[in-house]
């Protein structure tokens, strides 16, 4: 199966479809994730074989990495995904650090993040950017569902006090 999910990753571009379709099926396959079928993980290796050209696919790689020690075994390799996403977010969040779609990946990853790993330096940074930019986060990602997603996230996050989440809750109406 895990074969199959790469095959269908790397023939996309290949059969004429739009940069976007691609883009689309690896947001959808991200936002899918579940602990059984560590999506994570499957993405986190295709992108290795595959290097991301743009910030966007950069960060997916990096969230990806960050979140795939969850189906590893090997505490040495649950290390090295780890490091590696988080590098992946930093260099994407410079690469574009007004784009939604990075703040929200780096947001959701440094939330979801063990304490004990300390990796949560940009999280008021990042919540202050996707707040004060929610409209504009709208208007910029073509994919409505994907959109809906991270404002659900957002709106389940411990991170945001009750008047944020409200004002996300108008949004979405």
């Amino acid at each position: 199966m895990r074969r199959g999910f790469l095959l269908a990753l790397w023939m996309l571009p290949l059969f004429g479809f739009a940069q976007t379709a691609w883009q689309n099926k690896v947001r959808e396959s991200y936002f899918g994730l579940d602990g059984t079928d560590c999506n994570s993980l499957k993405l986190a290796e295709y992108f290795e074989e595959h290097p991301p050209k743009d910030a966007v696919m950069t960060a997916y790689y990096g969230a990806s990495s960050a979140a795939a020690p969850q189906c590893l075994f090997s505490p040495a390799s649950k290390i090295s995904y780890f490091r590696r996403g988080k590098q992946l977010l930093a260099k994407a969040v410079n690469q574009q650090p007004d784009n939604f779609e990075i703040r929200f990946l780096r947001f959701a990853t440094q939330t979801m993040t063990p304490g004990f790993l300390g990796y949560n330096e940009n999280i008021e940074e990042d919540k202050a950017f996707l707040l004060k930019n929610l409209a504009k986060g709208r208007q910029l990602q073509e994919n409505k569902k994907i959109f809906d997603i991270m404002l659900k996230f957002m709106l389940d996050s411990d991170y945001l006090t009750p008047a944020e989440k409200r004002s996300i809750s108008m949004l979405k109406i």
